[in-house]
């Protein structure tokens, strides 16, 4: 295969860092493996060590996916929290409106009713 490429197309791509890293731990891990056979030891030992050296990475990845889905959750749960604050707030400002907008037409309606009376006395007294 042609593993230069294929990094290259991982790499160039910035708006996609995952695929970057997944290539570069494959590299890692391929490094590794080919530097264990081709160490002078026997198979039973370079199958052993191979075989440590796989469950280490796999241990790894998990501990990463792990650490990746703990800050999703957060990440969420503060959304939840900040979408909570603010319908929470919006609803807080609507009703001081209604009440503002209440008070207004009260008042709208009083003066109304006082200029339609004031009206009315300077017809009478005419």
């Amino acid at each position: 295969m042609k593993y230069d490429k294929m990094l290259s197309k991982c790499v160039s791509q910035e708006s996609d860092s995952s695929k970057a890293i997944v290539a570069l731990l494959t590299g890692l891990a391929v490094g590794a493996v080919l530097g264990v056979l081709f160490a002078p030891s026997s198979g039973e030992e370079t199958r052993t060590l191979i075989s440590d050296k796989a469950t280490d990475l796999t241990g790894d990845l998990k501990e990463r996916y792990q650490s990746v889905k703990e800050k999703i959750v957060a990440g969420k749960d503060d959304l939840i929290d900040l979408k909570d604050r603010t319908v929470e707030s919006v609803k807080t400002k609507a009703g001081d409106l209604n009440q503002e907008f209440k008070a207004y037409k009260e008042d709208a309606k009083n003066d109304v009713k006082q200029a339609s009376d004031d009206l009315n006395d300077s017809v009478q007294n005419a």
